[in-house]
């Protein structure tokens, strides 16, 4: 019914540690020796995948430092569980069950 929504997630801490920087405040130290004006508490929420959008200069900025495609910085997975969800809840609709009846058996 719906097409599988995407969640994409940033690989930095993985990255990182394959290129052996230990710290988010050396990485926040190599991405300023590139130019690139980032907080550190911003850099944190980005690599922590707490930030809601990144400017496309990061994602340039740590392709490059990583030396590697912008595909690879993400790992992505296909969110079936929502549509298994939302199918659910229109058969439930559908039929005249409502979540609290499923849920007791009833």
């Amino acid at each position: 019914m719906f097409g599988h929504k995407i969640k994409a997630e940033l690989r930095i801490r993985e990255l990182m540690v394959e290129h052996k920087i230990r710290s988010v405040s050396a990485l926040h130290r190599l991405l300023i020796a590139r130019r690139v004006t980032v907080s550190h508490s911003q850099l944190l929420r980005i690599v922590d995948n707490k930030a809601e959008h990144w400017k496309v200069e990061f994602i340039e900025a740590f392709a490059e430092l990583f030396n590697c495609s912008v595909q690879d910085l993400f790992r992505f997975e296909k969110l079936a569980a929502i549509e298994a969800s939302a199918d659910a809840l229109v058969q439930d609709k559908d039929s005249g069950v409502s979540a609290e009846n499923k849920s007791a058996g009833v």
